[in-house]
């Protein structure tokens, strides 16, 4: 079993800085997920990539995490602009990517779908969903 990894938070802290974003953490202890640690771990660092890519500078991230109904549920929700709603259904299709703000590059399209196939790997799923503003990625995974 996995033990929900606190040191994510530290292994994106360069990122972070480059942007003077912060990443505030609410996550419990005894989140234990069952699977490949590095797999999960890479799949959160995912989402948190992106969603520092999609922020406004000096803004904060969100990491929490929960333990409900035998179920994990982890949410990275950014402050941005959200993702324009056909973009929600195109989201985790293999090569889809939208413009960064400020730099207008894309990235490879690929961290979202690799997202999804280790959710499916683990039992579990992910969503994403407008928050006004922001975006909120949510994995849910079986505690």
């Amino acid at each position: 079993a996995a033990v929900f990894p606190r040191s994510l938070a530290d292994s994106c802290q360069t990122q972070l800085a480059a942007r003077n974003m912060r990443l505030e953490v609410s996550v419990p202890g005894g989140i234990h997920i069952d699977g490949d640690e590095l797999l999960l771990r890479q799949a959160i660092g995912n989402l948190i990539s992106n969603a520092v890519d999609f922020s406004p500078e000096g803004s904060a991230i969100s990491l929490g995490a929960e333990n409900t109904n035998g179920e994990i549920s982890i949410c990275v929700r950014d402050a941005g602009a959200g993702m324009p709603d056909f973009a929600l259904d195109k989201a985790f299709d293999k090569f889809f990517s939208l413009s960064r703000p400020g730099t207008g590059k894309k990235s490879t399209g690929l961290g979202l779908p690799f997202v999804a196939e280790v959710m499916n790997l683990h039992g579990g799923s992910v969503r994403l969903a407008n928050t006004n503003p922001g975006l909120e990625a949510v994995i849910t995974l079986p505690a």
